[in-house]
């Protein structure tokens, strides 16, 4: 499923691949074939070939000596003009417009339902009509370009009046004796298939599909469908029916393009019987991605997890059969294309971890000839990765070699390369940090032991978080039109989040070094941020903190214009006064400040405060609070805001520590200016406390409903529990309002507008 949210998948097909399917050399009608987890999914490029489409316009065309724009407009255009049958009836062949009316006539009397909420029409007695005239017109025929058509007619028809036995008996009469056959007699061996199907001759079904499958192109889909929609699966008696070798190697390749099953003891079969078997490499990318799904990325939703994670079980040992297989491939002299098995051993081998390997099947898969455009980029790709893992120490040959390689992938919106171009800068980042990698073996460099943190040098931190960045989807190239994000892309805000004041200041030296070499200014640019940027971040991290003179300082360096440019979102989000608060405590909707302007208020206030000022110390939390989750001013601290994060954040946490959501520092700040003797000032103090203290109830009660079920019930008992803690955890400040300023002209407001201050009152 597929959602409008930002950051989800931009491909249905998405999941952790490295291995490009489309270095298998097929033709590209067959990359609906490619693995997928998506059991009935048909890729758009594959679907817009409309192969049956354009054979059967052309076949027309050919025959009634128009053009294939003629034949295809009258056959499959939605505003279908006559010119195919007018050129026909200038050439007086009045037999072929007669077939072409009648097939007319058959369309419209069957229409099935293109989606499974819709209805089909279903016309039976022009249907029973057409059957009796196909069947005459069939055996009466003298044009066999018509005669094969009628024969096809009479066979369809039978199955769509649900007689599979006539359909077996009209084909071996009406198709099978002609002398002459075209893709049509295919379509209509097609149909006999589904006939043997319909009458429980599974076996034999298969046999036929497979046929179909191997030999007609435009029916090709029809026969892997018919197969997989039920979830028919090899039989070995399937092969009974074979005449010779090619015909067993078609049984296994259709069969091994079935889901819920390995594919590799077919597809070592079809390399026995027929090594000219045009899906051998297709098939064995497809059990190399089958396998990569089950065993790379984070287990996904899936009914039958305990089945999964049997999969990913056997997986390494899976995977060393294919390596297995495809290095033996490789040396196999009646299989052509040795630089795509040689690529697929390198791939299979750096899985397996032994890069040594890897690397001998690169070279020689880079010695060999080819002009597939993706098994070049699966070498590049492999080439990145064992660069990476190899490597011991970081040397400026090696960033040059790896920045180059980075390049190279960093702009595609392939998802297999995004993943790789994800993993090789998530595995440099670990490499700067000292880190150990998952990709070394036991015993290597890096992952018996790493570096202390405060060993690691500060450039080398910067770098790493550059490299972070570089991963993340908002650092991907982006146009009006599509911006690719992939489900392994990182979050750049996330990684900010999870990034020191310290780093974010070293990463800000580095951008601003006097003289970077050119490594520097190349991972600068993968990077996609600049000093302006890393320095909203820092001002918003002292913010958090609320280290208002730091903030100042760090927002103070952002040039000016970046507040109020078009791409900027301060002029939508941070549009209201953060001083003030609802009801209305005296200050105006209204506002001047920028980020750099309200921090350096903040730093005024806080040193007015520790002279004994309350209003400066009310001001403070008025602030404090706007620039929280449930201020009006949250942009100044954050980059991103949902309505209900604090109830769904995923993985869920507890959020009761987090100043962020619960607002302590404003209460104190709050509580501080209660001390005045001003009772206004006061009691706006106390509701701004209040507010504090809802804040911290709201997250009190998103814990505490994390698991709670639908049950009517269980949902009203609820309700009442949280009502009374509710009233418990607001009474204090509340009760102040009540008692001691009840007087007052703010309280007053606060009766009129606030309802759960009404309710307080009420229910005291």
């Amino acid at each position: 499923m597929l959602l409008a949210c930002a950051g989800g998948p931009a491909d249905l097909n998405e999941f952790t691949s490295y291995f490009l399917p489309e270095s298998a050399n097929t033709q590209p009608s067959d990359g609906r074939y490619h693995y997928t987890q998506q059991f009935l999914y048909l890729d758009e490029y594959s679907d817009s070939l409309r192969l049956a489409e354009n054979t059967n316009a052309e076949a027309w065309a050919k025959y009634a000596g128009v053009s294939n724009d003629i034949a295809y407009n009258y056959f499959y255009a939605e505003s279908a003009n006559n010119t195919l049958p007018n050129r026909l009836m200038l050439k007086g062949n009045k037999a072929a417009i007669a077939y072409l009316q009648f097939a007319k006539t058959v369309d419209k009397a069957y229409q099935p339902a293109t989606y499974a909420w819709e209805e089909g029409r279903k016309d039976s007695l022009v249907l029973v009509e057409s059957y009796e005239k196909a069947k005459q017109s069939a055996r009466v025929a003298t044009d066999g370009f018509l005669k094969e058509r009628y024969g096809f007619q009479a066979v369809k028809l039978a199955m769509m009046l649900d007689q599979p036995d006539a359909c077996v008996k009209l084909y071996d009469e009406l198709i099978k004796p002609l002398k002459t056959k075209s893709f049509i007699s295919d379509w209509a061996y097609a149909r006999h298939a589904g006939a043997s199907m319909a009458m429980g001759d599974t076996a034999k079904a298969i046999y036929e599909f497979a046929q179909v499958f191997e030999r007609c192109p435009s029916r090709r889909r029809e026969a892997d469908l018919s197969l997989r929609m039920k979830g028919v699966m090899f039989q070995e008696k399937a092969l009974t029916y074979c005449q010779n070798d090619a015909e067993k190697a078609a049984v296994y390749a259709l069969c091994a393009i079935q889901p819920f099953q390995d594919g590799l003891p077919f597809l070592k079969k079809m390399v026995e019987l027929n090594p000219k078997n045009s899906l051998i490499e297709l098939i064995a990318a497809r059990e190399i991605n089958k396998t990569e799904y089950y065993s790379l990325g984070e287990i996904p939703y899936t009914e039958d997890t305990l089945a999964f994670e049997a999969h990913r079980k056997e997986s390494p040992s899976y995977f060393e059969q294919l390596q297995s297989f495809t290095a033996e491939s490789a040396e196999n002299k009646t299989l052509n294309n040795a630089a795509f098995w040689y690529t697929a051993a390198s791939y299979l081998a750096y899985v397996n971890k032994d890069y040594n390997k890897a690397s001998d099947f690169l070279t020689k898969a880079q010695a060999q000839p080819t002009q597939n455009s993706y098994l070049k980029q699966q070498m590049a790709l492999q080439q990145m990765l064992l660069l990476i893992a190899k490597q011991e120490t970081i040397t400026p040959e090696f960033e040059t070699q790896a920045i180059g390689m980075l390049e190279t992938f960093s702009g595609s919106d392939n998802f297999r390369l995004v993943n790789a171009y994800t993993r090789a800068c998530g595995l440099l980042a670990k490499m700067y940090r000292g880190q150990p990698l998952d990709d070394k073996k036991s015993g290597g460099f890096l992952s018996s032991c790493g570096k202390k943190s405060e060993e690691v040098p500060a450039t080398h931190l910067a770098k790493a978080f550059l490299f972070e960045a570089a991963a993340s989807w908002q650092s991907r190239p982006q146009n009006q039109d599509y911006s690719p994000i992939f489900a392994t892309n990182k979050d750049r805000y996330a990684i900010e989040d999870s990034t020191s004041t310290e780093t974010i200041e070293q990463v800000i030296k580095y951008l601003q070094v006097p003289t970077p070499t050119d490594f520097d200014k190349r991972l600068m640019k993968l990077s996609g941020v600049d000093a302006d940027y890393l320095y909203v971040v820092l001002g918003r991290k002292y913010l958090l903190q609320h280290q208002y003179a730091k903030a100042a300082e760090a927002f103070g360096k952002v040039t000016p214009t970046q507040w109020t440019a078009e791409t900027s979102v301060f002029p939508t989000y941070f549009d209201e006064n953060p001083f003030h608060l609802t009801p209305d405590n005296g200050e105006s909707k209204k506002h001047t400040f920028t980020p750099a302007t309200f921090a350096k208020r903040m730093t005024e206030l806080e040193s007015q405060m520790s002279k004994g000022d309350a209003k400066a110390a009310y001001l403070l939390g008025c602030g404090a609070y706007n620039i929280g989750y449930w201020g009006n001013s949250w942009i100044l601290s954050q980059r991103q805001r949902s309505s209900a994060e604090y109830q769904y954040m995923y993985p869920p946490r507890d959020l009761s520590g987090e100043d962020y959501y619960v607002m302590n520092k404003a209460r104190t700040y709050f509580e501080k200016a209660m001390q005045t003797k001003d009772a206004e000032l006061a009691a706006k103090a106390a509701f701004g406390a209040a507010l504090c203290e809802q804040s911290a109830f709201f997250i009190y009660q998103a814990n505490e409903g994390r698991d709670l079920g639908y049950g009517e019930d269980e949902q009203t008992a609820f309700q009442k529990r949280m009502s009374a803690e509710e009233k418990k955890r607001l009474g204090k400040y509340f009760a102040l309002l009540r008692s001691k300023y009840a007087a007052t002209q703010y309280t007053k407001e606060v009766l009129e507008e606030c309802s759960q201050y009404r309710d307080f009152v009420g229910g005291e």
